[in-house]
Order: C-alpha cells, then structure tokens, then sequence
C-alpha cells in the first residue's frame, strides 16, 4: 500500500481549538476523533508537556494550504471502506498486517543482534 505524504500543517476549518489536532490527523492518516482522544490522555497524564507542545505547534505549524479539498481528502482517506464489506475490510488490513511481519522481525533481529550494540557503544565514545 503506497502512502501520498501530506504535508505537516494546522487545519483550523476542522479543529476546534487551532487546528493541530485535524492537521495531524490529516498527516498521519488517523481518524480526527483518535487523534483528539490522544491530545485529552496527554493531557489527563502529562498535562504540561501536552500543553507545551500544543502551543508550539500552534505557533509552528503553518495554516492549511486552501489548495488541499475538503471532499477529495474525505474521501482518499476512507477509500478503503468504499464497496467493502466488514470482513472483506479486516482481511485486507490483516493481510497487509501480515506483509509488514518480515520487516518488523528482521528489525528485531537487527535491534537484539550483538553487532548492533557494539556499533552502539562504539558510537558513544
């Protein structure tokens, strides 16, 4: 599955505060709500750091380019639901859940791999 990139912005036709939540939703792919319950846990756990770079990303992050459509965003976003019954859904996500496995455990293999911590630990002196 190949992945447009977006770019990184504020979307404050979406938003209800300044629009970062929806401008990050919209660069990763996630549903607005996820992201919203996500910025609420950061709040409830790690109050000022959430706050703290809420802020910044409100003063850094550029406001939603007018190019960029409503609709044709909508719909990209949710074009694997389109015609596809729940099953159908969830076999396609599995399927590709399990073509990432070989990825994730040659990470692993690299990541436990004494090689690596040597590279590490040469690195750090």
């Amino acid at each position: 599955m190949i992945r447009e990139r977006r770019g990184l912005y504020r979307d404050s036709r979406r938003g209800k505060i300044a629009g970062v939540c929806a401008g990050l939703a919209d660069y990763f792919g996630v549903e607005l709500w996820i992201m919203r319950l996500l910025a609420v846990s950061g709040l409830i756990f790690a109050g000022f750091i959430t706050v703290t770079a809420y802020l910044a990303a409100w003063l850094l992050l550029d406001k939603r380019p007018s190019t960029v459509d409503d609709s044709e965003l909508h719909i990209k976003s949710r074009s694997w639901q389109a015609g596809m019954t729940s099953h159908q859904a969830l076999a396609r996500v599995s399927a590709e859940l399990d073509s990432l496995e070989p990825r994730l455990q040659a990470m692993e293999k690299l990541v436990t791999s004494r090689e690596f911590h040597l590279k590490r630990e040469f690195r750090h002196l």
